[in-house]
C-alpha cells in the first residue's frame, strides 16, 4: 500500500504511536532512581534551559540511530524502577517499539518509543534531557508526548509516548524513561542484525540519482531526511516531491499494480494511489529475511500536485528515480 508521505509539520509528537496499551491507577513514578544517575525533573516539568548552540552529538545522529534496536533499548534493565516490563515489546517501524511496564501498584504504563521522529517543532521546547531540547506535552489526564530534539534542520527527534491511565502525571515517568533512553544510546547501544546487504544502514538520501532527480523534479532537487530511513526530495521544498523510503514489511505482488523493469534484475510494483492527482509508487523487495516472509522494502514515490500530470505520468517518474536508486543500494 502506498504510504502518505506528510506535507507539513507534525502537531503532535509521536502521532505514530498512538492507541498504547493503559491501566487504571497507581502511584507517579517519576522520582525513580536509575543505576546510572538521579532523575533531576520534577514531576511532569521539563527541567532546566533549553539548550540553544549545535546540536552535534554523533551518538544521537542519524547514522548511529539508524541501526539501533529500539525493543532492546526498552529492556528490563532500561526501565527498572518504573515497574516490570509486560508481555512482548512491539515494534511497528524500524526504530519504533511499543512496551508496556507494570508499576509496583499494579497499573499499566504504555511507552511508545520513535528514534527518529519527523518533523519536530524546536522553538517549542521547554526544557532539557541530557543536554538536548526537551519538547513536552502533556496531552490530557493520561497521556505525555516528550520529545529530545536531535536536530534542528531538518526537526527531527527521539520521541516517547507514555500512556498511564489512573497513575498519576504521565509526563514524569515519561521523563525518567526518555532520560535512561539517551542515557544507553551514549553507552554501548544495542544493535539490529544486519544480514549482509541490509538497508539499515544506509542513508535513503544519498541513493537517487542526479540526473534522474533533475528529469522529474527540475534543477537543484535536494533531498531531507524524514526520520532514520526515509527521505524526500524536492526543489527548495516547493512543488512535486519524491520520496526514498526502506523499511521491513511483506514484499508487493502483481495484485498490487503493474510490474516494472528498474535493471540489475529487479522488479518494481507500480501502485497508483487512490487519492486524487498524480501520485504513484514504485516499490519492490530488495532482501528477503526469512522472518516468516517478511522482507526489506524500498518504495519510491512520486507525489505531484494538480497540474502536475496523469497518474500514469506519475509513476513513469516514480520508476525513473527508482531506476537510479537500485545502483545505489547494497548487494543482497
Amino acid at each position: 500500500m502506498i504510504s502518505r508521505v506528510p506535507r507539513g509539520p507534525a502537531l503532535l509528537v509521536c502521532a505514530v504511536l498512538l492507541g498504547l496499551a493503559a491501566g487504571c491507577s497507581g502511584e507517579d513514578l517519576a522520582k525513580a532512581n536509575y543505576q546510572r544517575t538521579t532523575v533531576s525533573a520534577e514531576p511532569g516539568t521539563a527541567s532546566g534551559d533549553v539548550p540553544t548552540g549545535p546540536i552535534d552529538d554523533p551518538a544521537v545522529g542519524l547514522a548511529a540511530l539508524r541501526t539501533v534496536d529500539p525493543c532492546a533499548v526498552l529492556s528490563q534493565d532500561t526501565l527498572a524502577g518504573l515497574g516490570t516490563r509486560t508481555g512482548e515489546p512491539y515494534q511497528s517501524e524500524w526504530g519504533q517499539c511499543r512496551v508496556d511496564v507494570q508499576d509496583a501498584g499494579g497499573k499499566v504504563i504504555g511507552l511508545g518509543l520513535d528514534l527518529g521522529e519527523a518533523f519536530v517543532i524546536d522553538d517549542r521546547a521547554s526544557g532539557a534531557v541530557e543536554g538536548l531540547p526537551l519538547i513536552e506535552e502533556q496531552a490530557d489526564d493520561t497521556t505525555c508526548l516528550l520529545t529530545a530534539v536531535t536536530s534542528r534542520d531538518p526537526g527531527l527527534g527521539i520521541g516517547l509516548q507514555v500512556n498511564y491511565e489512573g497513575g498519576g502525571n504521565p509526563c514524569g515517568p515519561g521523563y525518567t524513561a526518555l532520560q535512561r533512553v539517551l542515557q544507553l544510546l551514549h553507552d554501548n547501544p544495542p544493535q539490529y542484525e544486519q544480514p549482509p546487504g541490509s538497508l539499515l544502514a544506509v542513508d535513503p538520501c544519498g541513493t537517487a540519482g542526479r540526473r534522474a532527480l533533475d528529469d522529474v523534479l527540475g534543477a537543484g532537487a535536494a533531498g531531507q531526511p524524514q526520520g532514520l530511513h526515509q527521505c524526500q526530495y524536492s526543489v527548495d521544498g516547493r512543488g512535486p516531491t519524491v520520496t526514498v523510503r526502506f523499511r521491513s514489511g511483506y514484499p508487493p505482488t502483481p495484485d498490487d499494480g503493474a510490474p516494472a523493469d528498474l535493471g540489475r534484475g529487479v522488479t518494481a510494483i507500480q501502485e497508483q494511489s487512490t487519492v486524487d492527482g498524480p501520485v504513484c509508487e514504485a516499490g519492490w523487495q530488495h532482501l528477503a529475511t526469512g522472518e516468516e516472509g517478511a522482507s526489506e522494502l524500498v518504495a519510491v514515490e512520486f507525489y505531484g500536485n494538480e497540474g502536475d500530470g496523469t497518474k500514469q505520468q506519475a509513476c513513469e517518474r516514480a520508476v525513473t528515480v527508482a531506476r537510479s536508486v537500485v545502483p545505489n543500494l547494497p548487494r543482497p
